[in-house]
C-alpha cells in the first residue's frame, strides 16, 4: 500500500523539485544580471569541462533533442561564447562545438554562484540521503531506458 502511493508520487515530486531548481536558478541569474540563462550556462560548463564536442554528443550528455541543442548552441554562438565547426564525415555535415575564451570568461563568473545555489539546495541533506537519491534516480532512469 505505501510503496503504490509512494510511487504516484515520485513522478510528481521529480517534477515539481525540477520545476523549483529552475525557477531559483531563473531567479538568480536575473538577480545577478547575468547576459546567459541557467541552460545556456549547463552548455557552456560541459564544453568547458568535457573540451569540444560533437553537436549531436553534447545533446546526448545534455538529454537534449537536435532542435533544442540545435538552438543553444547558435544563440551561443551569436554572443561569441562558442565557436561551431562544420564538417562533412559519412556523407553527414556534423559539428564540433566547442568554447571560446570569452565563453570560459563568463562560465568562470557564473560557476561560484551555481556552486553556492547548489549548496543551499542539498543543505541539511547528509551524503548518505543525497547518494540515496541519486542511485534511485539512477534506477528509475535506467528502467526507462530499458522500457522505452
Amino acid at each position: 500500500m505505501l510503496k503504490e502511493v509512494l510511487t504516484r508520487l515520485v513522478g510528481i515530486t521529480i517534477v515539481a523539485t525540477g520545476r523549483a531548481i529552475k525557477t531559483h536558478n531563473l531567479k538568480v541569474f536575473d538577480d545577478k544580471g547575468f547576459e546567459i540563462t541557467p541552460e545556456q550556462y549547463v552548455v557552456l560548463n560541459t564544453l568547458n569541462e568535457d573540451g569540444p564536442l560533437y553537436q549531436k554528443e553534447l545533446g546526448e550528455k545534455l538529454y537534449k533533442d537536435k532542435a533544442n541543442i540545435t538552438r543553444l548552441v547558435s544563440i551561443l554562438e551569436e554572443k561569441g561564447l562558442v565557436e561551431k565547426n562544420s564538417q562533412v564525415e559519412n556523407e553527414k555535415q556534423v559539428n564540433k562545438v566547442k568554447i571560446t575564451d570569452t565563453g570560459v570568461s563568463v562560465r568562470d563568473k557564473i560557476a561560484p554562484v551555481i556552486d553556492s545555489a547548489r549548496r543551499k539546495y542539498v543543505q541539511d541533506i547528509s551524503e548518505d540521503e543525497l547518494y540515496t537519491c541519486v542511485k534511485v534516480l539512477e534506477k528509475i532512469r535506467e528502467n526507462l531506458s530499458r522500457k522505452l
